[in-house]
């Protein structure tokens, strides 16, 4: 059994306007320069662990401008950074102390657990997967945008899901982050309600992205579409991430 995407110049005509609409906002700006421009973000095991924190914080909970979520991760030093990890005796509890003297964040408890759990994956021979993977990133990145480039990503995606409270969405928010994707994008609930409201071909629901399987395929809906329309799904994704809270400050350069 095969699904074919069909791309009307309609569909085309829609997502230019709309990307149009928002390019503008300092948000989507900021993506542009973040994962588009020839610069690369330096990569390395402190940022990569930054923004894995970073996931696991904004997991069921909101990280818009004036979140305490976006307090935390603009906080200078970053709290729970490599270093403090790498150094600490009872990570479990020494980062529950941090977010909960912080205020504001919930699930403290679970993401402690997953830091912790998460921390040792790296340390025990996780990093030379995600350092090779890494390296095959930011050499695509160095190159013309381009849909051979989905396949890298992809299989970057699958690899972070080996990382604890980190699942189809918060994997693709983990490159993306980094700067180094363009093509797989974080789906969530926001998204979801764009695509239905501009009639994606099937009805959506944000209960299936917990799935590998239905996530690929609105991916692969998207990316065409996307590629169709001569845009860009990280551009897409800071549109419609934009479109649904007020402009972000321009001393808050988070995502």
């Amino acid at each position: 059994m095969e699904f074919k995407w069909i791309i009307s110049q309609h569909d085309i005509d829609t997502l230019a306007s709309f990307v149009n609409k928002h390019k503008e906002n300092y948000f989507v700006k900021t993506r542009i320069r973040r994962n588009l421009s020839e610069t690369i973000p330096s990569f390395s095991k402190s940022v990569f662990w930054k923004w894995l924190v970073a996931c696991l914080l904004t997991t069921q909970q909101r990280s818009g401008p004036k979140s305490k979520i976006s307090q935390f991760l603009a906080t200078k030093p970053f709290p729970l950074d490599y270093d403090f990890c790498r150094e600490s005796n009872n990570l479990e509890k020494e980062s529950y102390d941090v977010l909960v003297n912080f205020g504001g964040i919930r699930r403290t408890n679970k993401i402690s657990d997953e830091i912790k759990s998460n921390f040792d994956w790296l340390e025990n021979n996780g990093w030379q997967k995600i350092l090779i993977i890494a390296e095959k990133l930011i050499e695509a990145r160095k190159q013309k945008p381009s849909s051979e480039n989905i396949k890298t990503e992809r299989e970057a995606c699958l690899l972070a899901q080996d990382l604890k409270g980190i699942g189809p969405k918060q994997s693709r928010n983990l490159w993306q982050s980094l700067g180094l994707t363009r093509f797989e994008i974080p789906l969530d609930s926001r998204i979801i309600k764009w695509l239905n409201k501009n009639k994606f071909p099937f009805a959506l629901a944000a209960s299936g992205l917990s799935d590998e399987n239905y996530y690929q395929l609105l991916m692969d809906g998207i990316q065409k579409w996307c590629l169709e329309s001569d845009i860009l799904p990280c551009v897409l994704d800071a549109a419609i991430f934009s479109s649904f809270d007020e402009e972000w400050p321009e001393d808050l350069d988070i995502w």
